[in-house]
C-alpha cells in the first residue's frame, strides 16, 4: 500500500521496544500462569498482576514517548524557520483557528504578485499543521472503521515535496550526514516527450563526500516495454571525492504510433561499503506521446490576482500529445469586471510549436485608487486547429482582487483553514450529528461517495444508528461517552464471540480452533485496516506497526485480565478455600501448545522487522521500500499466521503431538 519508491521507519523506537517486548511477554506469562506456576488454575494473585500489568505497559510506553530516560531529542529543522517559509504561524492556528495578515501573507502570495487559489492556500497550511500533529492508533483505527462501513471519510492533506533544481537540493543536503555516504535518485518520478531521445535521471550523494562511492542501478518494465519504447540499461555510478551529483541516461525509443503515457522504473541498489542507500532508491519514468496534436485546456479553473499584479498570467496545457503546429483562440468575457475599466478585453490566437506543451498568456489588469469589491471576468478557449481538442477546463475564471479589500482574502484562507481543521475532528457536537452521520453514506457527502459505499452502509446501518445512541465525546468530559461505549462493546463483543461460538458448532469446530480463527480474525480486522490507513499517511511506521503491538499485549493484561480478576474474586467469595468449586480452571489441553507457538512466530516477524531496520536493501526502514523485499515480508508475516493456525489446529485435533 505505500507508494512506489518511498519507505516508512520506525521514529520512537523506545515506544516501539516497549510495545514489542510486551507483545511477547504478555503470551509468555500467560504460558506460565497456565503450566508452570499454578497447572490449569488462576489464582486471585495471578489475575491481578495480569490486570495490572496494562497500566504497566501503558505508564512505560508514556515515558519511552516522553524520554524520560534519555536527553530529550532536538526536533529536526528550525521549525520557526519552516513557518517563516511557509508563511504561516501554525501554533496561532490551533490557538484560535483563524490568522492575522502576517499568518498567511506568504502563503498565498506566489512570487511576487500572484496569489494563489485560497482552497489551495488552505490545504497548504492544514498540510503543514498535520506535518507536527501525531494521530493515535484508536484516531486511525476509526478511520479505517468508517471507511469499511460507507461512513465518512476524513480526508487527509497531503502536500506535496518541493522538487527543486538537482544541484541545488544536493547542496542543501551535503551536511546531512558526515559519517557515510547517502546515494538517492534526486526525484521520485521523472518524465519526457517520446520525441527527446534521452533522459537525464539525477543522482545525488549526500553526507560523507570525501570517499568513492559506487552504486549499480538497472531499468525494469512498467507499462513501458524495454525495446519498443526505451532501451533497457544497467550499470554503476562512480562518486570520486567531492562529486555530489551523477546522472544516469536512459535512452527512449520514439515512433509513430499514438499511445497512451507509458512509465518504466529505474532502482539503485548494491551501493559500496561505507555508502547507503537513502529514501528515493526507486524513480519511475514516464514517456509522454507525441504523436497526437493534444488536448488543450487551462492549467487550472480559476486565478485569483491583486488589481496592483498589473498582468494576470493564465497557463494553457497541451496534454495527450504534442505532434505537429497547432493554434487555439481564446477570449475574454466580462462577469462583474468591465473590459476597458478593470482589464483588458482580449480576443487573440496561441500557437503551439511541434513539442511545446504549455504557454502562457498574459492580460493586462487596470489599477485604479477607487475602492471597488472583487472583479470577475472568464476567459474561454475556442475554435483549436490542426486536429487538436479542448479539454475539460477550457474556461477559467479570473478574480480580481481590490488591495483595499486584501484582508477579505487573508480571513478567507484562514476560514478555510478552520474547516479544515474542523473535517479532522472525528467527534460529534450532538447527537443530531451523530444520527445524520449514521444515516448517510459517506457522512452525508454523497457526490464523493463510491459504489461500495452505499454496499457497505446497508450492510452496516443498524450497527451505526446503534452507536450513534453513544452520548458525544464532549459531554462530561469524554467519561460518559467512554463508559457507555465501553459497555456496547462488551455486548458485542459477547454477541459476536457467541455467534462465532455457534458457527463453530455448526460446522464441527473445536472452541480453540473458533477462537484463533473466527473470532481472531473479526478483532484483527480493525487493526489491519488501521495500521494500512496510517502506513499510507503517516511519514513514520510508528502509527502502523505500534497499532498491532500495542494491541496483543492489551488483549491479554485487559483482555483476560478484567474476566479473570472477576471471576477469581467472585469464586473466592462464593465457595469456601477448602472447595474445588472455589478455584478458577482453565482446562483447554490445546491452549499452552498455542501459546508456545505465537511465542515463536512473533519473535521470528520482530526479527524481521529488525533486519529490515538496518538493511541497506531493504531501505533501513520497517515498511516499503524494495518491492521484492516488501512482497517477502508481507508473504513472510501470512506464512507466520498460517503456520500458527494450521499447526494449532492439527493440535487442537490430536493429529500432531507433542510429549
Amino acid at each position: 500500500v505505500i507508494p512506489e519508491g518511498e519507505n516508512r521507519g520506525i521514529k520512537e523506537i523506545n515506544v516501539f521496544a516497549v510495545t514489542s517486548f510486551f507483545a511477547v511477554f504478555a503470551y509468555i506469562w500467560l504460558y506460565l500462569v497456565i503450566e508452570v506456576i499454578t497447572p490449569t488454575v488462576v489464582d486471585i494473585w495471578e489475575a491481578v498482576v495480569t490486570f495490572m500489568c496494562f497500566p504497566l505497559i501503558v505508564l512505560l510506553a508514556f515515558a519511552a514517548d516522553k524520554n524520560f530516560w534519555r536527553k530529550q531529542m532536538e526536533i529536526e529543522g528550525d521549525w520557526n524557520a519552516m513557518q517563516v517559509q511557509a508563511g504561516f504561524k501554525l501554533d496561532d492556528v490551533f490557538a484560535k483557528k483563524s490568522g492575522s495578515e502576517e499568518d498567511v501573507r506568504h502563503i498565498i502570495e506566489m512570487g511576487k504578485k500572484q496569489l494563489k487559489d485560497p482552497k489551495e492556500a488552505a490545504d497548504m497550511a492544514t498540510a503543514e499543521m498535520l506535518k507536527r500533529t501525531h494521530h493515535s492508533r484508536a484516531w486511525y483505527r476509526v478511520i479505517a472503521g468508517r471507511a469499511n462501513k460507507g461512513g465518512s471519510k476524513v480526508p487527509f492533506y497531503n502536500k506535496a515535496k518541493e522538487e527543486g533544481a538537482e544541484g541545488e537540493q544536493a547542496m542543501n543536503n551535503r551536511n546531512v550526514d558526515d559519517t557515510v555516504a547517502r546515494v538517492e535518485f534526486s526525484a521520485a518520478a521523472y518524465s519526457c516527450m517520446e520525441n527527446e531521445g534521452t533522459i537525464k535521471l539525477g543522482v545525488v550523494r549526500t553526507g560523507n563526500l570525501d570517499c568513492v562511492s559506487t552504486v549499480n542501478f538497472e531499468t525494469s518494465d512498467g507499462t513501458a516495454n524495454a525495446g519498443e519504447d526505451y532501451v533497457a540499461k544497467a550499470g554503476t555510478v562512480t562518486f570520486e571525492p567531492g562529486e555530489y551529483l551523477k546522472s544516469v541516461e536512459i535512452e527512449i525509443i520514439d515512433d509513430d504510433v499514438w499511445e497512451e503515457t507509458e512509465t518504466f522504473f529505474v532502482r539503485l541498489f548494491n551501493p559500496t561499503r561505507g555508502t547507503e542507500m537513502d529514501k528515493i532508491c526507486v524513480t519511475q519514468v514516464s514517456i509522454i506521446n507525441d504523436d497526437e496534436p493534444g488536448v488543450l485546456q487551462f492549467q487550472k479553473p480559476s486565478y485569483l490576482y491583486k488589481e496592483s499584479a498589473g498582468m494576470a498570467e493564465l497557463v494553457i496545457e497541451r496534454n495527450d500529445g504534442c505532434d505537429g503546429r497547432i493554434t487555439v483562440k481564446y477570449k475574454t468575457k466580462d462577469i462583474t469586471a468591465i473590459a476597458g475599466k478593470d482589464y483588458e478585453a482580449r480576443d487573440e490566437e496561441v500557437e503551439f510549436t511541434h513539442g511545446e506543451v504549455t504557454k502562457t498568456i498574459q492580460i493586462p489588469l487596470n489599477d485604479d485608487d477607487v475602492f471597488n469589491e472583487d472583479k470577475i471576468f472568464e476567459v474561454t478557449l475556442y475554435d483549436p486547429t490542426a486536429g487538436s481538442s479542448l479539454g475539460k477546463t477550457k474556461c477559467t475564471i479570473v478574480t480580481i482582487l481590490n488591495d483595499d479589500d486584501y484582508q477579505t482574502l487573508i480571513t478567507r484562507v484562514a476560514n478555510l483553514t478552520s474547516v479544515n481543521l474542523d473535517k479532522l475532528v472525528i467527534g460529534k457536537e450532538s447527537w443530531k450529528q451523530q444520527f445524520e452521520e449514521a444515516l448517510s453514506v459517506n457522512g452525508g457527502n454523497i457526490d464523493e461517495a463510491e459504489t461500495i459505499d452505499f454496499i457497505l452502509h446497508f450492510v452496516t446501518f443498524g450497527w451505526k444508528v446503534l452507536f450513534a445512541c453513544v452520548p458525544p465525546a464532549h459531554m462530561a468530559s469524554g467519561w460518559l461517552c467512554f463508559c457507555v461505549s465501553l459497555g456496547c462493546i462488551g455486548v458485542v463483543t459477547a454477541l459476536i464471540g457467541d455467534l462465532a461460538t455457534v458457527l463453530g458448532l455448526l460446522i464441527g469446530l473445536k472452541d480453540s480452533v473458533t477462537a484463533i480463527t473466527l473470532v481472531a480474525l473479526g478483532t484483527s480486522l480493525p487493526d489491519t485496516f488501521a495500521s494500512k490507513v496510517a502506513a499510507i499517511n503517516e511519514d513514520t511506521a510508528d502509527a502502523a506497526i505500534g497499532n498491532v503491538t500495542g494491541s496483543n499485549s492489551v488483549n491479554v493484561f485487559l483482555g483476560l485480565g478484567i474476566p479473570w480478576l472477576v471471576a477469581t474474586i467472585y469464586k473466592a467469595l462464593t465457595y469456601g478455600e477448602d472447595d474445588k468449586r472455589s478455584r478458577f480452571v482453565v482446562s483447554d489441553k490445546s491452549l499452552p501448545f498455542a501459546i508456545a507457538l505465537y511465542s515463536i512466530t512473533a519473535i521470528l516477524t520482530l526479527l524481521l522487522l529488525t533486519w529490515r531496520r538496518y538493511s541497506v536493501s531493504a531501505g533501513k526502514a520497517e515498511l516499503g521500500g524494495n518491492k521484492t523485499i516488501a512482497r517477502f515480508s508481507s508473504l513472510f508475516c501470512i506464512s507466520m499466521w498460517l503456520v500458527y493456525v494450521i499447526c494449532a489446529s492439527l493440535y487442537a485435533y490430536d493429529i500432531i503431538k507433542f510429549d
